[in-house]
């Protein structure tokens, strides 16, 4: 059995199109969470997600589907990105149909699920905190970690949220966190996620063409301040 672990799409439709082409029919597919924001193609990420993943919410996602969560969820981590996450979510709203809202809305916090005889736990930013806490478990102490996911029965639990990607044993269970898809940040334009087959698990980087992003993201009606931001973090893979 075959599933994909996913994270941050960020409206990046030529991320997501690049992802079918590379892994074409997985058994499923697990997203922790950001559907939306600081991309140009809201609608079409949403849409593809709702129908084809087992989600949950990330902070843009809440943020999109509930405006007066913004100042709560898209302020804290980043705050150099206030005002690009503000214009396109702004952007998201105005594009997406009430479905595409009502089906954000209602993705949970967290989410269990089992496939191949493995248990996995998907949250965007950690059990804690779930649309804010920032956990890299590359370099989380052990003893944090513990702390953090003691009562979790899961073999794979799946984070998303910072951009980077990183795979953590901790007592017998994996800790993944894919990487974004739409907007990495870890030193390279390509996207990452990561593919869960038969109990092993591998990070995977995927060449797409971040240019075609860039130029939908220069016709969608934003400052260009925000388009210069956002391109160059898809053009260097740094922030």
């Amino acid at each position: 059995m075959r599933l994909l672990l996913i994270a941050d799409v960020h409206a990046n439709w030529e991320a997501l199109i690049a992802l079918q082409r590379a892994e074409p029919k997985p058994d499923a597919v697990l997203f922790a969470g950001d559907a939306v924001g600081y991309g140009p193609d809201p609608a079409d990420c949403a849409r593809w997600l709702l129908a084809n993943t087992t989600g949950v919410r990330g902070n843009h996602d809440e943020a999109l589907a509930r405006p007066n969560r913004f100042s709560q969820t898209c302020r804290v981590s980043l705050p150099e990105l206030e005002e690009a996450a503000r214009e396109t979510l702004d952007y998201s709203r105005a594009i997406l149909a009430p479905g595409d809202l009502d089906g954000l809305r209602g993705w949970p916090l967290s989410a269990a699920s089992a496939a191949g005889g493995a248990r996995f736990y998907v949250t965007h930013g950690s059990p804690a905190d779930p649309l804010g806490g920032v956990l890299n478990p590359a370099t989380c102490p052990e003893a944090e970690l513990e702390a953090l996911f003691d009562g979790i029965a899961a073999d794979v639990i799946v984070l998303g949220h910072t951009h980077m990607p990183a795979i953590r044993k901790l007592d017998g269970r994996l800790i993944v966190n894919p990487g974004s898809l739409g907007q990495p940040r870890y030193g390279t334009p390509d996207a990452t996620y990561a593919v869960w087959s038969d109990g092993d698990v591998q990070i995977r980087h995927l060449h797409y063409d971040h240019d075609a992003t860039a130029r939908r993201l220069r016709l969608a009606p934003l400052s260009p301040e925000v388009v210069e931001q956002l391109t160059d973090i898809l053009e260097t893979g740094m922030v």
